[in-house]
């Protein structure tokens, strides 16, 4: 694939930052190490506390393929979190857009290349979803692509007039519950990648991490990886037989900050061997 010609990059590739500066910064070190064609990041920022705020700001300042746009919001986390995708997803103007995130990174050199040859006639959207053992009953887990990692075409996604903010979650309706949905009212597919959780898989790059998902293509190359946990840390779990009030909570949060800076610095080192 020939990059593009037009003023706008061949691909845009968007992401929500909330509290999560740290991933941001590996999604923008993984962009520069691994994509072959034009393409630009853009962030949006859901609210921060001040100190991430000063970081994201300093890292769009320093990368002139970010840009930065910030909102004030106060909706519940995957509404939140849908309301801002549905503003990135509105600025791209690239042929295709990948969904990433923040604390998600595509992990294998010339991934733009490997995801936008999975799309033709008629699979339109390709990406990660939820293990099957795992999926439980959201809309598209399993079978169709999730908002973890995506890319597809920008055009055909605007014209199914989608909205990535959740419904009914009760009904499976998470956010962008309406991807499958909408995609396959139009006669479209989608294509995705083969989804492990080291909970379960414990022959992969990850093995020694909790609750982390290995995305790989069909010819077995690693595409990505996803932390899963972002500005939370994922404090829920670990350790779920220690319930002590007042001490459980700090404890957990310790071994999700302890295991978020080693999955970075795993994802740097895999960036780094290609």
């Amino acid at each position: 694939m020939q990059e593009s010609k037009m003023t706008e990059p061949l691909i845009t590739i968007a992401t929500v930052n909330y509290n999560t500066a740290d991933f941001v910064e590996l999604i923008i070190y993984s962009l520069k190490k691994l994509t072959c064609n034009s393409y630009k990041l853009i962030v949006c920022d859901n609210g921060s506390n001040p100190a991430d705020i000063e970081k994201i700001k300093r890292l769009s300042q320093e990368n002139e393929k970010v840009e930065l746009f910030f909102r004030q919001q106060n909706a519940a986390a995957s509404m939140a979190h849908g309301q801002a995708l549905d503003l990135l997803i509105e600025k791209s103007a690239s042929k295709y857009t990948a969904v990433l995130d923040s604390d998600c990174v595509f992990l294998l050199k010339n991934w733009d290349i490997e995801l936008t040859n999975h799309l033709d006639e008629k699979v339109k959207i390709f990406g990660a979803t939820s293990p099957s053992l795992r999926a439980g009953p959201r809309l598209g887990g399993g079978d169709f692509p999730l908002p973890f990692a995506a890319v597809f075409e920008t055009e055909i996604f605007k014209s199914l007039e989608i909205s990535c903010t959740p419904g009914d979650i009760t009904k499976g309706q998470d956010t962008s519950w309406q991807w499958r949905q909408k995609f396959s009212a139009a006669g479209l597919y989608g294509k995705v990648f083969t989804v492990y959780n080291t909970r379960d898989f414990r022959d992969g790059f990850f093995a020694e991490f909790i609750g982390v998902e290995e995305y790989y293509l069909d010819d077995g190359k690693l595409v990505a990886s996803h932390f899963g946990r972002g500005a939370s840390l994922g404090a829920a779990k670990y350790m779920k037989w220690f319930r002590v009030p007042l001490i459980s909570t700090p404890i957990k949060k310790y071994f999700g900050k302890s295991d978020k800076k080693k999955w970075i610095k795993k994802c740097y080192q895999i960036i780094d061997s290609q």
